[in-house]
């Protein structure tokens, strides 16, 4: 344990930043211990109710949320909002502080495998992250104790909470000279995937007050709303200038997106040329991740796209090639018809690239010439 801390990337900081993050990370435990505050029977319920339901999440959407997580990377590598808040504020506003910071920590473990994608995730990040949440956690929680008519405190608690969060994570980019990312945190925008799990997480806290039996709903409420922003960032945008993502970053997003769709197809073209990649763009509104794959140029990740589809846009796109001159060979290989994973998919359609390719050369005659 202590040989695999000391090799964490931190340590090889300035000792400015190794210090900010060493505060913040003790601070959260600090407070998590300080204020324990009286634990009932109840509150034990209502923990085990809300750790169990943010594990069978993550277990649940590990694959989905690999591939959110590789497309945040890709687009805004230093912003990915945590989905775990649904159940860290309700636990934050109905639980002790320190039940709540185990709660968070029990959630922030399970979701560790979505995390760490292809091993590559950094431990000290993800305990800043989690720390980052206890002190917000800390905020509502506090917010949840000051003296206000009707629902004023639960207001004040998820403002509070999502600032903190927010500042959390402004220090953390401060601290690395990521002003880019600080200037995209900064925009509201940014925050909607959060401000849709505290709203949920709101709605499942009246449920548990009001003794109706119904917060396990904010599980599938969850992973609907985790599959959309999939799907939102999977989407390519009507741009001419838009570019196809780099090649590791794609086959992770297809790894990911074709093992948790039941069907699903991967559309090759054997030409990088910038006019095909903009005709690509424009045509493939409503279709999902453009990359740049191997020597054949560009693929295409069509989630949710049967293989009759799938062949149906194919035609179409070899149309619209040849429409605009753009010489391109265009093959297409679907789950479950071809394969079952994405390995499975890009050697199908390769093998097509190929087989295209040799019946469009000329043949060579064997009689000699006369």
């Amino acid at each position: 344990m202590v040989k695999a801390v000391s090799a964490w990337s931190l340590w090889r900081a300035s000792r400015f930043a190794v210090a900010v993050i060493l505060i913040v990370d003790l601070a959260a435990a600090c407070t998590a211990f300080a204020f324990p505050g009286a634990v009932g029977q109840g509150d034990l319920g209502t923990a085990a109710l809300l750790a169990s339901l943010s594990i069978v999440y993550s277990r649940f959407t590990v694959s989905w949320e690999r591939a959110r997580r590789a497309l945040r990377q890709e687009k805004l590598p230093t912003l990915c909002p945590n989905l775990l808040a649904t159940w860290a504020f309700a636990a934050a506003v109905l639980l002790p502080l320190t039940l709540a910071a185990a709660v968070i920590a029990v959630a922030a473990i399970a979701e560790w495998p979505a995390r760490n994608i292809a091993g590559q995730a950094t431990p000290h990040r993800y305990v800043y992250s989690t720390a980052g949440a206890i002190l917000a956690a800390t905020a509502a929680n506090s917010c949840m104790e000051l003296d206000l008519p009707d629902q004023l405190p639960l207001a004040l608690a998820a403002v509070g909470y999502m600032l903190v969060g927010i500042a959390a994570v402004a220090l953390a980019m401060v601290t690395a000279g990521q002003y880019e990312g600080l200037r995209l945190l900064l925009k509201a925008e940014t925050h909607k995937l959060e401000v849709l799990t505290i709203a949920l997480a709101i709605a499942q806290v009246q449920l548990i007050n009001l003794g109706v039996p119904l917060a396990w709903l904010s599980l599938p409420a969850a992973i609907v709303i985790q599959r959309w922003a999939v799907q939102s960032d999977l989407h390519v945008a009507d741009e001419a200038t838009i570019r196809p993502m780099t090649e590791g970053a794609w086959l992770t997003v297809a790894r990911e997106v074709v093992a948790a769709c039941p069907v699903s197809a991967i559309m090759r073209i054997d030409s990088a040329d910038p006019a095909a990649v903009s005709l690509v763009a424009r045509m493939q509104v409503g279709c999902d991740a453009i990359g740049a794959v191997g020597r054949s140029g560009l693929a295409i990740l069509l989630a949710d796209c049967p293989g009759a589809n799938a062949e149906s846009l194919a035609v179409r796109m070899r149309a619209a090639l040849t429409q605009q001159g753009i010489p391109a060979l265009v093959a297409v290989a679907a789950k479950p018809r071809d394969g079952q994973t994405s390995a499975d998919l890009l050697a199908v359609s390769e093998a097509e690239l190929i087989a295209r390719a040799a019946a469009q050369r000329p043949s060579k005659s064997l009689r000699p010439d006369a």
